[in-house]
């Protein structure tokens, strides 16, 4: 049998809440960037799709013509790119997964800290942290999937490559000292 004692169940919890959480915000803010990239390559191309056809209409030669209609094709499999991936619509969709696992990751920290302080009692403490795992799964319910690569740069950013493997060190990294227990001595 192991011993898993209520405070490294919320340790554990509150650690891979800050993996995903790490790994969402990553995933909006590429995102993101992402988006904003493409449409500046539509601006682009459809200000150059813009000035060939005006050189063509003006008698400039056939070269615009060809230009034009080159810069317009591309322009179109932008957009069609663009508008096929919805990467706003997906960076958004994880920027709020973020701002609730932030909330919740924040919830746990409190938790930890009121148990730390003696303020809250153990079975409020049992109850707390159920009704936190509830809105947790909902949130995952509803989570948009993140990839493998993005769990990738979450864990390297939390040095480990395992969510499964979350260490009391980096956990700590997370936690205020007074709520770190790395390098302590284990009660018996």
């Amino acid at each position: 049998m192991f011993e898993l004692t209520l405070v490294d169940h919320l340790r554990m919890t509150f650690g891979h809440i800050v993996y995903r959480h790490r790994a969402h915000a990553q995933l909006a803010y590429s995102r993101s960037r992402l988006n904003r990239a493409l449409r500046a390559v539509e601006a682009l191309l459809i200000t150059g799709v813009a000035v060939a056809a005006l050189g063509a209409a003006f008698g400039r030669g056939y070269a615009y013509q060809i230009w034009s209609a080159v810069l317009a094709i591309l322009a179109l499999a932008t957009l069609l790119v663009h508008l096929t991936f919805d990467l706003d619509g997906s960076s958004q969709a994880h920027a709020s997964c973020a701002t609730r696992l932030w909330h919740i990751r924040e919830q746990y920290r409190a938790l930890l800290s009121d148990l730390s302080d003696g303020a809250i009692e153990i079975d409020a403490v049992r109850r707390r942290r159920d009704e936190l795992m509830a809105e947790l799964s909902g949130v995952y319910e509803n989570a948009p999937p993140a990839d493998h690569q993005a769990y990738q740069t979450a864990a390297q950013a939390i040095l480990t490559a395992d969510e499964r493997a979350l260490t009391d060190e980096e956990i700590d990294r997370f936690l205020p000292k007074s709520l770190q227990t790395a390098g302590r001595v284990r009660p018996a």
